[in-house]
């Protein structure tokens, strides 16, 4: 009944040519498996990375990959409250070419009061042309931040207060922005975000 073919019957051996075979992994390179492996479970739930796949995550930033960058870089700055690091660590994700370590590298540096370089890192995403991709940015930021405590810090309101717009251009509505308040609205998301997590 078919028998010969079933996955359980251990007795056939298959000898054939693999050599078109996707099977052979012998000039397998282990730096571009972890530079360019998705890690966006870990990115969305980044304590895991720090208790049950601590390895995982030293393999994937010994190799570069942005995403891990990320996580870490999250990790620092909010968890071990290692500013120094985890701006590091969103820098190198940005470098990667990772959207969501710049948005949430602008986002710090502007909530830091270092404006200049923030606004240049909100602005590598394009906002003025694509705005849908700050907008999706956020969506997952604030995802994984609502699983980190306490994120708020008293600078940060310092920081969006000092940076709101000279002229009254769109007060009311969040989502319609221009080149006066695209930087003071999405501060002002994170640092409203930020205050609810407390």
């Amino acid at each position: 009944m078919g028998e010969e073919k079933s996955v359980n019957n251990y007795d056939i051996v298959y000898i054939g040519d693999s050599s078109n075979s996707n099977d052979d992994h012998s000039n397998s390179d282990p730096t571009i498996y972890f530079r360019n492996i998705s890690l966006s479970y870990f990115a969305a739930e980044p304590f895991e990375m720090l208790t049950k796949h601590n390895r995982f995550k030293e393999l994937c930033l010994e190799n570069d990959n942005p995403e891990a960058h990320y996580i870490e870089g999250i990790l620092q700055y909010f968890v071990h409250k290692e500013k120094r690091k985890g701006l590091y660590h969103l820098r190198q994700a940005s470098i990667g070419e990772y959207t969501n370590g710049t948005y949430l590298y602008g986002l710090l540096l502007l909530a830091l009061e270092h404006y200049p370089k923030g606004k240049k890192y909100l602005d590598k995403l394009q906002w003025k042309e694509h705005l849908s991709t700050s907008d999706y940015c956020w969506k997952r930021i604030k995802k994984t931040l609502s699983t980190i405590p306490a994120i708020m810090e008293t600078r940060y309101d310092t920081a969006m207060v000092n940076l709101e717009p000279r002229t009254e251009c769109h007060p009311d509505n969040m989502a319609q922005v221009c080149k006066h308040c695209y930087y003071s609205k999405r501060l002002t998301q994170f640092v409203q975000f930020a205050m609810n997590q407390d």
